[in-house]
């Protein structure tokens, strides 16, 4: 259900609850259509239940390792977990949820892996499917507001980590390495693109046919998705609409399975499947993108894609955070509630070259 399709109709308050993570309680006093509001209970409905199931079974692995979990909780309308155990517990714990099936975007050795678990507070882990799920294994409580910004400063992250690798004894020097990288990033020694895409999740499968209908999309266009992954957007959306597609992707394994997958859905003959760094790929073609990234990231892709595509195209972002205040508003925006998945859609629409700026003052 695609619910307020033009930027005026764009049913604000339900937009507004899952930017604030909170449909499961709108859901209980919206002034809405009963069809809306039946739908978004039954997504959260769904989500929570598939939470709980996960939440159990984690619980039980944990335990049978010797690992105690001081609480555990789930969203009503993500498909994230958190998990609180002691801090001496956190890389016995992060193992166990690695082996029922989820992965880290990185696992930190030596040094690093020390200061990952004396400075931080959590790890979050991933698991493919038709809605990827999130672990956060938390072992510290977040910290308070007032240290933000000393944090902000001094608190290593994965960039620092990556920046050189140190034996265990020195691990308290990556709060020196991090403000050098600070700087280093500011006068243009070093990238900003660091485990920005970090950890990968996918557009959940009950949500793709929607998406592609607020983009617009049909035969004659050719769709091209950031990233790829495992194929399986592009190749629901050749398969469902029967447009060509393009899907760019930098690893070579979800590339085959990629490959694999179009194949097995009759479809390989549309779909173009790249190996390497999507912001470096020819746009030509495309008429239509569909994202599904971090704000962070998308506040520097969106207006990339809108100065690079012709007249005419369409970005579709999707996401459960609010948009970047230095994006250009968007033509329209609606919130999307599938059976077991829930997101808020932008849409931009490319306008002749003529027309007004496309990017915002920072």
């Amino acid at each position: 259900m695609i619910v307020g399709a033009d930027s005026g109709e764009a049913a604000p308050a339900l937009v507004d609850a899952i930017h604030r993570d909170r449909l499961a309680s709108w859901v209980e006093a919206a002034d809405a259509p009963a069809s809306v509001i039946a739908a978004a209970r039954s997504a959260c409905e769904t989500i929570r239940a598939d939470n709980a199931h996960e939440c159990d079974r984690l619980t039980g692995l944990l335990g049978a390792r010797g690992v105690s979990v001081t609480a555990i909780s789930a969203s009503s309308q993500r498909h994230t977990v958190v998990i609180e155990v002691a801090p001496g517990d956190a890389e016995r714990a992060a193992t166990v949820v690695r082996e029922a099936g989820y992965r880290s975007p990185r696992v930190w050795a030596r040094g690093a892996a020390s200061s990952l678990r004396r400075t931080g507070d959590v790890e979050i882990l991933t698991r493919a499917g038709d809605a990827s799920g999130v672990v956060q294994v938390r072992w510290r409580a977040p910290r308070a507001a007032g240290r933000s910004r000393r944090r902000r400063l001094f608190a290593p992250t994965a960039a620092d980590w990556d920046v050189v690798e140190l034996p265990v004894r020195l691990w308290w020097a990556y709060a020196l390495v991090r403000p050098l990288r600070l700087v280093a990033e500011r006068v243009g020694l070093r990238s900003t693109d660091h485990a920005a895409l970090e950890p990968h999740l996918s557009t959940p499968a009950s949500l793709i046919e929607p998406l592609l209908e607020f983009a617009q999309v049909g035969i004659d266009d050719v769709v091209f998705d950031f990233g790829c992954g495992d194929g399986r957007f592009v190749v629901t959306a050749a398969a469902a609409t029967g447009c060509r597609a393009i899907g760019v992707e930098q690893s070579a394994e979800l590339i085959a399975e990629a490959a694999e997958r179009a194949h097995v859905a009759g479809v390989a003959d549309r779909i173009r499947l790249v190996a390497g760094d999507a912001a470096a790929a020819d746009l030509s073609e495309v008429t239509a993108v569909v994202l599904f990234l971090p704000m962070v990231v998308a506040a520097r892709v969106v207006p990339e894609l809108l100065s690079q595509l012709s007249p005419g195209a369409r970005v579709v972002l999707h996401e459960q955070t609010p948009l970047a205040s230095t994006i250009l508003s968007p033509d329209a925006v609606a919130a999307v509630v599938a059976a077991d998945a829930v997101t808020v859609a932008h849409r931009w629409v490319v306008p002749p070259a003529a027309d007004a700026p496309l990017v915002t003052a920072p």
